[in-house]
C-alpha cells in the first residue's frame, strides 16, 4: 500500500507544504520632494516635513514627517524616523515609522525597529529587535505565562 496523505493526495509533489510565493507588487518609488545625492555628507540632525530621497552619507538623526527612501548608496549612522521608510542602503541606528518599513534586497538595517508593517525582500538584512504594530487601539499584547516544571527522571 502506497503513502496516502490525509487530504487524499498521493505524491510528494501534490503535497507541497508551501504554496508558491505570489509575486507582490513592488512599492513604487517614493515621490521625493527633497533629493540628497551621493555626493552629500552630513553631520548633525536633519528634520523635514517633506518626502526625502537620501543617497549620501549621514552621521546623526534623520527625521521626516513624510516618506523616506535611503538609496542603494545611502549610509546613515543615527536614528531614522518617517511615515514610511524604504531602505536600499545601510542604516546603523533605530528606525521608527507610523507606516511601513521596507528593506530592499540591497538594504541593511542594524538597529531596533518600531513600525506599522514590515517587508524584507530576499537578501535584505535586519539585525536588531523589532516591534510591528497595526492600529494600536485594536492590538492586544498577550502576556506570556511560563511555568517551568522539572524534567521527569
Amino acid at each position: 500500500m502506497g503513502l496516502r496523505f490525509l487530504d487524499g493526495l498521493t505524491t510528494f509533489e501534490e503535497a507541497l507544504v508551501f504554496e508558491p510565493r505570489q509575486n507582490r507588487k513592488p512599492t513604487g518609488p517614493i515621490a521625493a520632494e527633497t533629493v540628497l545625492s551621493n555626493q552629500i555628507k552630513l553631520e548633525g540632525r536633519l528634520h523635514s516635513s517633506s518626502n526625502i530621497r537620501f543617497d549620501g552619507e549621514m552621521l546623526g538623526d534623520l527625521t521626516t514627517e513624510g516618506d523616506l527612501s535611503i538609496g542603494e548608496h545611502g549610509r546613515v549612522k543615527g536614528n531614522v524616523t518617517g511615515r514610511n521608510v524604504v531602505v536600499g542602503g545601510t542604516i546603523q541606528g533605530n528606525v521608527s515609522t507610523t507606516g511601513r518599513l521596507e528593506i530592499l534586497a540591497t538594504g541593511k538595517l542594524y538597529g531596533d525597529i518600531v513600525v506599522g508593517s514590515l517587508i524584507i525582500d530576499e537578501g535584505g538584512i535586519l539585525r536588531g529587535k523589532s516591534a510591528v504594530h497595526a492600529d494600536e487601539s485594536t492590538v492586544s499584547v498577550p502576556t506570556p505565562s511560563f511555568v517551568a516544571e522539572p524534567a521527569a527522571a
